[in-house]
């Protein structure tokens, strides 16, 4: 069953008679009684009741009927989109919470210089991007440090601390603006997993346990645990931007960092990712 032969089906039925659509299709009689004595016999059903002046459908005519506008509709909207998308090229790029406001800076510049760009955004954790980007559902990413990735390439794109986060009014703080890791030996933490091991390392490293009563895969979940007063999060420095209730306090005797990458795969980039790449260099 060809996609032509559909064609010729609905013209003749739309026209009441072959004679009506070959004019139609600006073709002769023979061809398309020809196309629907084959339509019939690939389906094995009759397709017209015969001995009527005007074209009357069978049952199993009608179901073609319906069914082939369907598919006609489907055919045509899949020829637009692929010759839309070999017009226009989309940009697949994933962006962790905390650094939608720094890329999105840079799109603004990016769309600039590549109009005819479109941008496809995934917003997620460090590890839902990361299996996104390794999966290949997306050609580029942010992602935090801690991150251990497989046939990627990164560029360092910032650097920032981890600071101690907690509602103004928790008692350990007071007035501090700074406090040292053994004071948050007994205190319930607020990680996101990819921290997890991270800090566990450096509690060890300075001889010390930690008491981490909550662990949730986004850090925008850890920032609303500690805006309830759960406990003390560990978190970004550029996080307290998205929090009015969060107070941060530099831990000083801990050199606790975070990177914030951008990541693609080891092999033969799209054009549009080489020039994003490409045009990140000459900005920065």
């Amino acid at each position: 069953m060809e996609i032509r032969q559909l064609e010729y089906f609905r013209a003749i039925v739309d026209a009441g008679t072959i004679s009506g659509a070959a004019r139609e299709l600006h073709m002769t009689q023979p061809p398309l009684s020809y196309q629907m004595k084959m339509l019939e016999e690939e389906l094995q059903v009759p397709l017209f009741l015969r001995g009527t002046k005007k074209i009357t459908l069978t049952e199993a005519g009608k179901t073609l009927y319906e069914q082939a506008g369907k598919i006609l509709m489907l055919s045509d909207l899949t020829k637009r989109e692929v010759i839309q998308s070999g017009q226009t090229a989309t940009l697949h790029l994933g962006m962790t919470p905390s650094t939608v406001s720094m890329m999105s800076e840079y799109l603004v510049h990016f769309a600039r210089e590549y109009p005819g760009i479109h941008f496809d955004i995934h917003e997620g954790s460090t590890f839902t991007l990361k299996d996104q980007l390794e999966n290949r559902q997306i050609d580029l990413t942010t992602l935090r440090t801690p991150i251990v990735l497989n046939g990627c390439e990164t560029r360092c794109l910032a650097k920032e601390s981890l600071l101690a986060m907690a509602v103004p009014e928790y008692p350990l703080f007071g007035d501090h603006k700074s406090l040292r890791l053994e004071e948050l030996i007994d205190q319930p933490l607020i990680l996101s997993h990819r921290y997890r091991t991270y800090m566990l390392s450096a509690f060890e490293r300075a001889g010390l346990t930690c008491d981490i009563s909550c662990a949730c895969e986004d850090a925008r979940t850890a920032m609303t645990m500690a805006e309830r007063g759960l406990g003390i999060a560990i978190l970004p420095a550029s996080m307290l931007a998205l929090s009015d209730r969060l107070k941060a306090y530099e831990i000083h005797d801990a050199d606790l960092t975070t990177q914030i990458l951008l990541a693609w795969r080891k092999e033969r980039l799209p054009a549009e990712v080489e020039n994003f790449l490409n045009l990140w260099n000459e900005k920065k």
